[in-house]
């Protein structure tokens, strides 16, 4: 499947801004994500460090001696209640105190008696030893039972002496997950309306890049089809107005120079074809003279020999001035439906004397199945003439020449192909076919081709020769239909 320039440039820019969008906004969240959790964890740490101070000293000496059934004592509820107030004051989920064999001791939660196993605190051993070196320190962030998300941050407690005896751990929930969350949904909501804005930005963007180019394009078209002179409209300075401007200056050089041709070609056709008559009205005389000569000389076998001769090379001279003129002045078209059946079989009655005497044997192949085409009837006779008078001259005898007749898929235009057994060409020679007075043939003027290849392309049509010594030749011609020269003109 064929994918469209303007496609593909609406496509390469809205996927390079849906890029750009990702990965801004990926770097955004992370970046935020990151900022927000060191700050966390910094505040959490400072929270159980300033809770731990107030534990230190004589509270922390009274830490030692708790046993498990002391949920009971003065002592306990005292400490508890102090684990309460600074839970409220710090604004955070849970405050507790672990032994340095990571069981609890005191608990701001009524539920967790003393000697209980936090199951919990195992994926934060390493931040525990790091309080138990002396050094605060805040875990990962980590799911609750309540699915919510939850940090920790861990600060030693001393007695008296300046001893570590227990770890004060702080749990508060990570808010900013929340919000982290609804900025991703905002995100996403701009990703998308940033995605729809890239591409009608990329369509607009790509239409005004394409679009000239596309105009130019037809115009190249254009200019092929042969009109000469085909302007693009320019409304941009840019490159691409500049290639426009470019564009024009050279098709407007083009039309120039293909006018001046057209003048030159016509007064050479008008020079040639006075020429051809200046040269053909003293052949006429010398013909008139011939005969008078012929009937007052006396009978002299030599004498008529020679009055033989000259009168060959006369009426050679006068074909070729016809033929010349035919070809430097072709007549213009009088076109009807044609059956190219018809006009091939009035060819071969035309040649038949002419054919036997060759035993050349000439086959016809799906002429009857080819569609009318309009054209001209006695113009295509002469081609037909002469493509089978070429192809039975270059068998030397006892060979075939087929033509056969092909109707393109598209209906729009019908071939023919004239092949023949005889000798062939090199594909050098083959080449230079159509070319005016180049002939391979002791006799002959060597414009047969050249005016066949002139009448084809008069009817819009083509013509190629394509041969190899000693498997013979073949022409082929490729005649538009009616529906296709309608088009054209």
């Amino acid at each position: 499947m064929k994918i469209r320039l303007q496609t593909k440039t609406a496509l390469t820019i809205a996927l390079l801004v849906v890029l750009v969008l990702t990965a801004s906004s990926y770097l955004f969240y992370d970046t935020a994500k990151r900022a927000l959790d060191a700050e966390m964890g910094e505040r959490l740490v400072v929270a159980a460090k300033t809770s731990a101070a107030q534990l230190n000293g004589l509270n922390g000496s009274y830490l030692r001696v708790l046993q498990p059934g002391d949920e009971d004592t003065r002592l306990y509820g005292r400490l508890q209640k102090q684990l309460q107030s600074m839970r409220d004051a710090s604004e955070v989920r849970a405050m507790y105190v672990i032994d340095l064999e990571y069981k609890s001791l005191v608990d701001s939660r009524l539920d967790v008696p003393i000697g209980s196993q936090y199951h919990s605190l195992g994926e934060d051993r390493i931040h525990i030893d790091q309080a138990k070196r002396g050094i605060g320190a805040a875990s990962v962030a980590f799911h609750g039972k309540d699915d919510a998300f939850y940090r920790s941050a861990y600060a030693p407690i001393r007695d008296e002496q300046g001893g570590i005896v227990a770890i004060l751990a702080v749990d508060a929930s990570v808010l900013f997950l929340e919000s982290l969350a609804g900025m991703s949904r905002n995100m996403v909501l701009i990703g998308v309306v940033g995605m729809v804005f890239a591409v009608v930005l990329s369509i607009f963007l790509a239409r005004s890049i394409v679009v000239p180019i596309e105009r130019l394009s037809q115009a190249t078209q254009q200019i092929k089809a042969g009109a000469f002179g085909t302007q693009v409209e320019t409304r941009s300075k840019d490159e691409v107005g500049e290639l426009a401007m470019t564009f024009n200056e050279m098709s407007t050089a083009i039309q120039e120079r293909d006018q001046q041709v057209s003048r030159l070609a016509e007064e050479l056709r008008q020079l040639s074809a006075g020429l051809a008559h200046e040269v053909r009205n003293p052949l006429n005389g010398m013909r008139i003279f011939l005969g008078l000569l012929k009937r007052q000389i006396p009978a002299d076998p030599k004498a008529e020999q020679l009055i033989k001769q000259v009168d060959g090379e006369v009426q050679s001279l006068n074909q070729l001035v016809s033929e010349f003129l035919d070809f430097a002045r072709p007549t213009p078209l009088q076109t009807e439906p044609v059956d190219l059946a018809d006009v091939v079989a009035s060819v071969l009655a035309l040649l038949d004397a002419e054919l036997r005497a060759g035993a050349v044997e000439v086959q016809t192949i799906n002429l009857d199945t080819l569609p009318a085409i309009e054209a001209d009837a006695d113009q295509l006779k002469w081609v037909f003439t002469n493509l089978v008078k070429n192809a039975a001259q270059a068998i030397d005898r006892g060979g075939t020449v087929a033509i056969e007749g092909f109707v393109d898929a598209d209906a729009d235009a019908i071939r023919v192909e004239v092949r023949d057994t005889g000798v062939g060409m090199s594909p050098e020679t083959a080449e230079r076919a159509f070319i005016p007075f180049f002939t391979t043939k002791d006799k002959g003027t060597g414009l047969g081709l050249a005016i066949v290849k002139r009448l084809v392309e008069h009817h819009r049509g083509t013509i190629e020769c394509t041969s190899k010594q000693g498997d013979g030749t073949t022409f082929a011609l490729k005649l538009p239909t009616t529906m296709e020269r309608e088009r054209q003109a």
